[in-house]
């Protein structure tokens, strides 16, 4: 059995985060789905929500696996969005090294995220996910997030800037 955890994530981590995620946004832009840009994630993206302690990372055997920003911070854009629950954790910037991925790690990720969602007392989780990554939609879908709305982020590249807006009780 595997060795899996969800850890807080520290500066000394930072160059293997980086190495991880540019190898997921690689594989993204090569599958046409262009979620992610030079601006958003940066560097300076992860820098900051490792010093106010909001990144985590996925270890799968000592390794860093994945990483995402769990944090209460909503986009603007959501205001709109028909929320049905409340005190609610946000996941962002959520990736699986493509070198990881087809093992089961993103439904085992989800799930550790939803964990500690609820031993923090949250009671529920809220994400967003690019509507053209049919393969994470369809995960969050077959966990029980329940599709919301969808946002527009002009910031966006034309023709790429819808995101489906999800939620899903947790228990504590």
């Amino acid at each position: 059995m595997m060795n899996i955890q969800l850890i807080r994530a520290s500066r000394e981590q930072l160059d293997t985060i980086m190495d991880v995620y540019i190898r997921c946004k690689k594989d993204l832009d090569e599958n046409g789905l262009l979620q992610w840009n030079d601006e958003y994630p940066s560097r300076e993206y992860f820098e900051e929500v490792v010093d106010n302690g909001n990144l985590y990372v996925l270890m799968v055997e000592g390794e860093v696996a994945g990483s995402a920003t769990l944090n209460e911070w909503q986009s603007p854009e959501w205001s709109e969005i028909p929320w049905q629950l409340d005190d609610e954790w946000v996941i962002h910037t959520l990736f699986l090294d493509p070198l990881q991925q087809g093992k089961g790690l993103g439904k085992t990720f989800m799930g550790k995220c939803e964990e500690l969602a609820g031993e923090k007392g949250y009671r529920s989780i809220r994400l967003d996910a690019y509507s053209r990554n049919t393969g994470a939609n369809s995960l969050y879908e077959k966990m029980g997030y329940e599709y919301r709305g969808s946002v527009y982020f002009t910031s966006k590249p034309e023709g790429h800037q819808e995101y489906r807006c999800y939620e899903k009780a947790v228990t504590s």
